[in-house]
């Protein structure tokens, strides 16, 4: 297993050029690869460190393999999740995030009917600073007021303020907190909120 995720946390591809142009596109089966590897590498940067190594090696087997980035994916209609990436100019996905309808959490007010979730803002280690976690972010938001929802809603680790400051600068404010499970380490969340 060890071997397994040695290779799915291989280094993720240099940035090519400045990516001063990002598009924002619904993801494709084509992507799953660049999915996986952004997710399990991003995820592993960013709490490897907090986890056991069996523990983080059975998650990214569940969460970032191509099997389930895949089966996410060709599932996105029967879920209720949009999958949506981010293209630097030469077409290379640089970032990844999630919009799932239907779920609420408890500390959110009013209609859950009219929550969605900000799920999974991954950015390729290699393109951090560069505005496309903004960019992805913001498409995001677009489409869920399109859609007609009031109020997205997400969870980032406790221990991550880096991701906080970005999440209250574009105007996301507490609202809870929710225990986020890797494996057998329970990790505690904060749940922030955003009217649409």
């Amino acid at each position: 297993m060890a071997a397994k995720v040695a290779s799915i946390v291989a280094a993720s591809q240099p940035a090519s050029k400045p990516t001063h142009e990002i598009t924002i596109d619904d993801a494709l089966l084509s992507d799953v690869t660049a999915i996986a590897l952004i997710g399990a590498n991003t995820f592993t940067a960013a709490f490897g460190h907090s986890v056991s190594a069996n523990d983080l090696a059975a998650f990214l087997a569940s969460t970032y393999s191509a099997e389930a980035v895949e089966a996410e994916i060709l599932n996105a209609q029967k879920t209720s999740t949009s999958t949506l990436v981010a293209r630097d100019e030469t077409g290379t996905v640089r970032g990844f995030v999630q919009l799932v309808r239907g779920l609420s959490d408890p500390s959110l007010r009013g209609d859950a009917a009219s929550h969605a979730e900000l799920r999974r803002l991954y950015v390729d280690t290699a393109a951090h600073g560069k505005g496309i976690g903004s960019k992805l972010i913001a498409a995001v938001e677009h489409r869920a007021k399109t859609e007609g929802f009031k109020q997205l809603w997400l969870t980032v680790w406790e221990h991550n303020p880096s991701a906080q400051r970005l999440y209250e600068r574009l105007g996301y404010v507490q609202v809870g907190t929710a225990d986020f499970l890797t494996g057998t380490s329970v990790q505690s969340d904060l749940v922030l909120a955003k009217n649409l």
